[in-house]
């Protein structure tokens, strides 16, 4: 075999244990996004509040490891990036206006004067949807990320970034804020911005460290060995982490400190997971972008069912339903973007369907 041969079998396997753990993470946003899984407090809370929140953060990370290896192999890469996620983010963000406005009626008191003003933060801001805030923090982040990396380098990038994330944990560690000034500052700012899960307190340090693996792969290689146990250790850590967080939950649990080292060894780890052959890895792939797309419908239609039927009233019924549903759904979409009917093959091409996948989660 030669070399360039054996380097892209390297590069595709090492892709393979990627797609395998974003599937799982795929399948923990589900879980995260439904109703309480176990009915234990304390192992409810560390599967939905420490285990599914790896997830996104994971997601974070590796879309911007493949953003650096595309910049190195193309000046313009970031724009067409960016460009092809804005249109598929206008795609469901059109999807999901419907859905989004009838939560916010159910939720909000607001006039219709300022459903402007909320489809305008709705979309630059927290989504349309709740699940879909994540696409325009990747974007800022990798925007802001790749403009400080060439002003002033990844040590600074890093303080920042630190700097930043501290601030959104805020909202983790709310209640044990001691200082009264501070207290008010963070909820004079909680009542304007609501969260401080964005591109700029949560997104910009997860992906800086995806920048910063790419850039120094070679050195990290020489450490691979040691990366299962530092995935175990920093587990260990997140795990106490959860349990100081869960005696005292503060507004939110979206900032955990020991996601940072967990996140960035865990990927690190999945470079070297061997994936068994028969593994349709790129089936995987693609699901997972749909299953993060599509799991809120299929939650909304869930709660219409429980409400007919009783029976279907269990958790655990509920995220089976949830999730058997978003598969086929899924499988469904993916199945007629590759094989669409023979009257449609004209019109499909036309509107170049599978510009409308999920680019962020996968390269």
């Amino acid at each position: 075999m030669c070399p360039i041969e054996q380097r892209s079998n390297k590069q595709a396997n090492a892709n393979s244990g990627i797609d395998l753990i974003k599937y799982i993470a795929a399948i923990l946003v589900i879980c995260f996004h439904c109703e309480r899984v176990f009915q234990e407090p304390e192992l409810n809370f560390i599967f939905k509040n420490v285990l599914c929140r790896i997830a996104v953060p994971y997601f974070l990370i590796s879309t911007s490891y493949f953003v650096r290896r595309g910049q190195q192999k193309s000046s313009g890469y970031t724009q067409r990036y960016v460009k092809s996620l804005l249109k598929s983010y206008l795609f469901w963000s059109l999807i999901y206006l419907p859905v989004g406005f009838l939560w916010i009626q159910q939720n909000y008191s607001l006039t219709p004067i300022t459903y402007p003003v909320a489809l305008f933060a709705g979309f630059f801001y927290t989504g349309t949807y709740y699940h879909l805030w994540y696409i325009p923090a990747a974007i800022f982040a990798i925007i802001v990320v790749q403009w400080l990396i060439k002003k002033v380098g990844y040590p600074i990038l890093f303080g920042i970034a630190g700097l930043m994330y501290s601030f959104g944990s805020l909202e983790t560690y709310y209640a044990y804020i001691k200082n009264e000034q501070v207290k008010h500052f963070f909820d004079q700012y909680i009542r304007i911005f609501i969260t401080t899960r964005n591109g700029l307190f949560f997104a910009l340090i997860f992906v800086a460290m995806g920048f910063f693996i790419w850039d120094y792969r070679e050195k990290f290689a020489s450490y691979q060995k040691y990366s299962g146990k530092l995935v175990v250790l920093a587990a260990l850590l997140l795990l106490g982490e959860g349990l100081v967080v869960y005696k005292n939950s503060g507004i939110d649990k979206n900032f955990m400190f020991s996601l940072i080292p967990l996140v960035l060894v865990l990927f690190w780890w999945s470079l070297t997971i061997a994936v068994n052959k028969a593994v349709d890895v790129r089936r995987l792939r693609e699901l997972g972008k749909y299953y993060f797309f599509l799991h809120p419908l299929c939650i909304v239609w869930a709660k219409s069912l429980i409400k007919s039927y009783d029976f279907l009233s269990h958790s655990w019924v509920q995220l089976a339903i949830v999730l058997v549903m978003t598969h086929i759904l899924s499988s469904l979409i993916i199945s007629l973007i590759e094989y669409p009917p023979t009257g449609y093959v004209d019109v499909w091409q036309r509107i170049k369907f599978t510009r409308f996948s999920l680019p962020v989660l996968n390269e």
